[in-house]
């Protein structure tokens, strides 16, 4: 698994939280085939739509990131070669931690659902971001480090 910087897009990753303070953002890093890294916003359905059991039915607390997107980006990467580096989503008024929920949903029988893909955490407080966090599935366990956010 590449060990992907994500600093570049500090800045655009705590815009998209900073835009919609209210509400989980959520969405993809993908890295296309000559390894530049670009943001997918997609849509937080939680509480629009049915989520798995366990997931609150709230967009402040939890999030839902839209299939049809997903599926239309794994599509894309299959066409035009690249991957999806990362999921991210923000926490609001919460630390950049990967909650119970999280890892509920980011886990299967003990192991990534998703292999290779990052979990970027951005934690908001009153609608500034205070943090963001990198978390990568290294010996049995997601580890976290912290993203510079720069000035």
């Amino acid at each position: 698994m590449p060990d992907t910087d994500y600093s570049p897009l500090a800045a655009r990753l705590a815009a998209a939280a900073e835009a919609d303070p209210w509400r989980e953002v959520c969405g993809f890093v993908i890295e296309d085939a000559a390894g530049r890294l670009e943001l997918v916003p997609v849509r937080n359905l939680a509480g629009e739509v049915e989520g798995p059991p366990g997931l609150p039915g709230d967009a402040r607390r939890a999030f839902l990131a839209d299939p049809s997107a997903h599926l239309a980006l794994a599509r894309r990467m299959r066409v035009e070669g690249g991957r999806i580096a990362a999921a991210y989503h923000s926490h609001v008024d919460a630390p950049a931690v990967l909650s119970a929920v999280d890892l509920d949903q980011a886990l299967q029988g003990g192991e990534p659902m998703h292999p290779g893909v990052d979990q970027v955490i951005i934690a908001t407080r009153g609608g500034n971001v205070l943090e963001i966090r990198t978390f990568r599935w290294l010996e049995g366990a997601f580890r976290g480090t912290a993203m510079p956010l720069g000035d």
